[in-house]
Formats: C-alpha cells, sequence, structure tokens
C-alpha cells in the first residue's frame, strides 16, 4: 500500500474527509479559544463570585437528571408502539442508551444508525424506523421550544433576543415547526417525495392526540431534566429558584443546537456557547462560561454512567440466563 494513501493523502494533498475534520475540530477550539479568553480577561470577576459547593443538592440534581433520560426512553417506546415496531422494555433502553454513544462521533448520523440497525435486525420495517426517529427528534426539539418560549413570557425583564418583531417571528417559527409534527400534513409531504423517487408510499398510524401525548411526554422530560440543570447549578453557584424554567429553557434550546451541529461530537463547543449566551441574561458572562462547561462535564459523565449501568445489568441478567439453563441442563 502506497504510504501516502495509508496517510489518507492523496498526490493533491490531504483528502476532502482529513480536511473537513480539522475544520470541524478548529471550529471547535475557537470557541472554547474565545470562552477561556473571556474567563481570563474577567477574572476578579470571577474570583469575586459566589460560587459555593453544596454535595446534597449536586447528588440530587444528578439523580434527578439521570431520571429525565428514563422519561425520554419511555417517549421513545410510546412512539414505536404507536407505529407497531416495538420491541421489548428492556431491549428499547439498551438500543436507546447504546445509541447515544453515536453522538460523541462527528455527524450525529450515528446515534440514529445505531437505533436504526438496532431495530432493523429485529424485522421492524426501515420506513416506519425512520418516521419513529423522526418523531422522537421533532417532539424533544419542539418540547424543548415550548419551554424556553414559556420561559421568556414569564421573565421580569426580557432578554435582548426576544424584543419586538422578534416575539412574532419566534412564535411563527414555532407554530411552523408544529405543523411538521401533524401526521397528515407529514404523510403527504413524505409520500410527495416518495412518488418522485418511484418508491412504496407510507401511512403513518400516528393519530394528532398520539403526537400531543409523545409531546407532553417530552415537555415533562424536559421539566425534570431542568430541575436536575437548576440544582447543579445551584450547588455551585446560587440563583433564584423563578428562574428555573428559564434555565429549563437555556439548556433545552442549546442542548438542540448542539445535536443540529453536525460537525461537533456531541454538539461539543456549539452546546457551551449557546448555553453561555443565554445564560448572561441572568450571571455574569465568565460565571456563564464556567456553568456551561462544567455542566457539560457533569452531563457527560451522567449519560456515561447510565449507559455503563445498562450494559452491565445487561452482562449481569445474561450471566443469570446462562447459569439457570446450565443448572437445568
Amino acid at each position: 500500500m502506497d504510504f501516502h494513501l495509508y496517510l489518507g493523502i492523496d498526490e493533491k494533498g490531504m483528502n476532502r474527509f482529513d480536511y473537513k475534520q480539522i475544520i470541524k475540530w478548529m471550529f471547535v477550539i475557537t470557541i472554547f479559544f474565545f470562552l477561556g479568553k473571556m474567563v481570563w480577561e474577567n477574572w476578579n470577576e470571577v474570583k469575586d463570585a459566589s460560587f459555593t459547593f453544596r454535595p446534597f443538592p449536586l447528588i440530587l440534581s444528578t439523580l434527578i437528571f439521570a431520571f429525565s433520560y428514563f422519561i425520554q426512553v419511555c417517549a421513545w417506546h410510546l412512539i414505536t408502539l404507536k407505529l407497531g415496531i416495538a420491541i421489548s422494555l428492556r431491549e428499547t433502553l439498551e438500543s436507546w442508551f447504546y445509541s447515544q454513544l453515536g453522538k460523541y462521533l462527528p455527524g450525529k448520523i450515528w446515534l440514529l444508525l445505531g437505533r436504526f440497525y438496532y431495530y432493523e435486525s429485529r424485522g421492524k420495517s426501515k420506513k416506519l424506523i425512520s418516521t419513529a426517529l423522526y418523531f422522537e427528534m421533532a417532539t424533544i426539539v419542539i418540547a424543548g421550544g415550548v419551554i424556553f418560549l414559556a420561559s421568556l413570557f414569564l421573565l421580569e425583564e426580557r432578554p435582548h433576543f426576544f424584543q419586538g418583531e422578534q416575539i412574532g417571528w419566534a412564535i411563527f417559527l414555532f407554530l411552523i415547526a408544529l405543523l411538521f409534527l401533524h401526521p397528515r400534513f407529514l404523510q403527504k409531504v413524505m409520500n410527495w417525495f416518495l412518488i418522485r423517487f418511484k418508491m412504496e408510499t407510507v401511512t403513518f398510524s400516528l393519530s394528532c392526540p398520539d403526537i400531543l401525548w409523545v409531546l407532553f411526554v417530552c415537555i415533562l422530560a424536559w421539566l425534570i431534566g431542568g430541575v436536575g440543570f437548576y440544582l447543579f447549578v445551584n450547588s455551585i453557584y446560587p440563583v433564584p429558584s423563578r428562574h428555573f424554567l428559564y434555565f429549563t429553557g437555556a439548556l433545552a434550546v442549546s442542548s438542540t443546537l448542539g445535536l443540529i451541529a453536525v460537525f461537533a461530537p456531541a454538539g461539543l463547543g456549539v452546546r457551551e456557547g449557546a448555553l453561555v449566551y443565554f445564560l448572561t441574561n441572568l450571571v455574569p458572562a465568565p460565571v456563564a462560561v464556567i456553568l456551561s462547561v462544567t455542566t457539560r462535564l457533569w452531563m457527560t459523565l451522567i449519560e456515561i454512567g447510565l449507559i455503563g449501568i445498562i450494559y452491565f445489568t445487561s452482562l449481569f441478567k445474561s450471566g443469570l440466563i446462562k447459569r439457570n439453563r446450565h443448572v437445568k441442563n
């Protein structure tokens, strides 16, 4: 094998894939550079900030936030039930949590592909799996938008990005997003494209009440996660409880932006930058940077911990089943 090809370099230089990867990581590094620069230039403000450390709220916040992931699994399982592609609850938990590892890879497609192939290997319809993934993504994003918009209206003083005509545009875009959750509308749009590509059309078994119920579960997941996030922030920096909903909405929107940013593994940099932008309406900018970065670490540890628990629980159950079979034989 040619040494240059082994390194991924052709005669004209670095190939497109490697070049894009470098640009992606440069973008992420640039975001963290400016966030770090903000903290460095305002270090006196950071030193004077009333940071605290309260173990009990931290532990409680971790448990509550971890529980919100299981509510999200319930929303996914509900969608698959309505579409007729549900698998056992144990397999649902495993497939959902294992697929979360995919978002730590650039492209985000691995998160979807992991679950797609898991369900396909069990004989489920490819079109219905794709439909379920779409509805899960759409409902969790719109649920976060609902909470964020509500929080903006409940703030005593509206942020600078939510003034005048911007309010109208935000509501208009939100209503458009809701339209893409309507089963009949979405079915017509998808079938229009399928017919153009001479593919078999689809029929959704989901109804509007079904979608609204899933949306409610997703809102519940964000609210529970928001309680955990607020308690986490409050365990290291005091924040008035009346801002709980705004913190929940800020986390929801920043997480969504990080998910949409396909170039950033797990939204690295994007989520932090967006969260800093929103939190600066309530806390000093350098403090917002520290809260954003520590939130990343906290959430990552929770996700990895939950995946580990699911994995070792599965191994333990498999071991018990094999042992019982051996005893019977």
